[in-house]
């Protein structure tokens, strides 16, 4: 932690009673430990800490300076700025760290996760450290003599649930400034390790070398109406109990065109890379339907945002995330198993998400139709879209 010498030593000391609680376990662990703790289990595995006194103990000794330290620190001296601002996180930050850490917090709000300093105020905002401290001598005591009988009124419930987004806040921290986020080893385009494992599809060397091509590909098959058409009725038999596609390949080969565009999109907004014009090879040529079918093929452009169709990359940027494109990944697959067969359907599905994800394949086709359609973002265009 040598860039964190600038800290002050209260700073210093609340690292590291956070580094001494993750030393052995992690969060989760630390959690249902706690759980049990305050929850005992009620039957005959029963696993609760106050039957192992020195598990129970040094949980204890070393929870307590947590409270003291974050206390001291974010409420009763002047704030350590460099602290501050050292385990913060953007919301980039945030979206890779729901993928990729361990565990990711479930209690903290979005605006905790970017700042935990938030978290620390919230649960001192009623109660103080030597409140939170009496309270757990007080449980300590209990489980050791077996006697643990907690009333749930409000404050105990309290007590409870703030030291479980205290934990979670300790965590990030320590994968902040601590560990330095060991995901971090792993090179910028780091979700591609995730890819690997989830698509056979997602790195081959043709879609890594240029991306765009799996786009005209795309086009050259057929234009923005006809895939748009296939989507519908694919959409329809998946819905639909009693019918299946008769054409079973052409299907499963357009789910595969599909993963292609998702891991295309992904590339772009990885690489912020922008297409530069017509690069068919030996594929049928497509600009005419592009150019000459212009009137025709704008008609198709309704589901997509006007500011998305003056700028394509806008949406691009925003909508191909991983979190994202696993979802819509793992939803095109029930469409084509239900379409597959006459047994089951969607259509018990969560409503919301099949229209969200017939929407999204639509926008997702719109965007990158427009994409190459007008292949070269003029200066100013290029300029606000790595801005955004």
């Amino acid at each position: 932690m040598e860039e964190n010498l600038n800290f002050k030593k209260e700073t210093m000391a609340f690292i590291g009673a956070i580094e001494s609680f993750f030393s052995t376990n992690g969060v989760s662990y630390h959690l249902n430990f706690l759980k049990n703790w305050l929850i005992p289990p009620q039957n005959e595995f029963d696993f609760s800490p106050q039957k192992h006194p020195a598990q129970l103990l040094v949980f204890y000794e070393k929870l307590v300076p947590l409270f003291d330290y974050s206390d001291l620190i974010f409420n009763h001296i002047e704030a350590d700025t460099a602290f501050v601002k050292a385990i913060e996180a953007d919301e980039c930050g945030v979206e890779r760290e729901t993928v990729l850490l361990d565990y990711c917090p479930k209690l903290l709000s979005h605006g905790e996760m970017q700042n935990p300093k938030l978290t620390f105020l919230d649960i001192f905002l009623f109660f103080q450290s030597d409140t939170y401290k009496l309270v757990y001598k007080e449980w300590l005591l209990a489980a050791l003599e077996n006697n643990l009988d907690l009333d749930w009124d409000q404050y105990v419930a309290a007590f409870y649930e703030n030291t479980k987004k205290m934990l979670e806040a300790c965590w990030l921290i320590h994968e902040r400034i601590i560990t330095r986020n060991s995901f971090k080893s792993i090179d910028r385009y780091y979700h591609m390790a995730i890819f690997e494992s989830t698509s056979p599809l997602a790195l081959e060397p043709e879609l890594l070398d240029d991306p765009f091509k799996v786009i005209e590909f795309f086009f050259s098959l057929d234009n923005l109406t006809g895939h748009k058409a296939y989507l519908k009725n694919w959409y329809k038999a998946a819905l639909a109990e009693e019918q299946c596609v008769s054409d079973v390949a052409d299907y499963f080969f357009l789910y595969n065109q599909f993963t292609k565009l998702f891991n295309a999109g992904y590339l772009i907004t990885a690489k912020n890379l922008t297409y530069q014009g017509v690069s068919f090879g030996g594929l049928p040529a497509i600009t005419d339907q592009f150019v000459n079918g212009d009137s025709k093929e704008l008609c198709e452009i309704n589901t997509l945002g006007a500011a998305h169709i003056a700028n394509p990359y806008l949406f691009v940027r925003s909508f191909f995330i991983p979190e994202k494109i696993k979802q819509l990944r793992l939803g095109l697959l029930e469409w084509l198993y239900a379409a597959f067969s006459i047994k089951s359907s969607i259509k018990l599905l969560d409503k919301e998400f099949l229209f969200e994800q017939y929407e999204a394949m639509m926008m997702m086709m719109e965007a990158f139709f427009v994409m190459i359609s007008k292949p070269v973002l003029s200066e100013s265009d290029e300029r606000d879209y790595y801005a955004e």
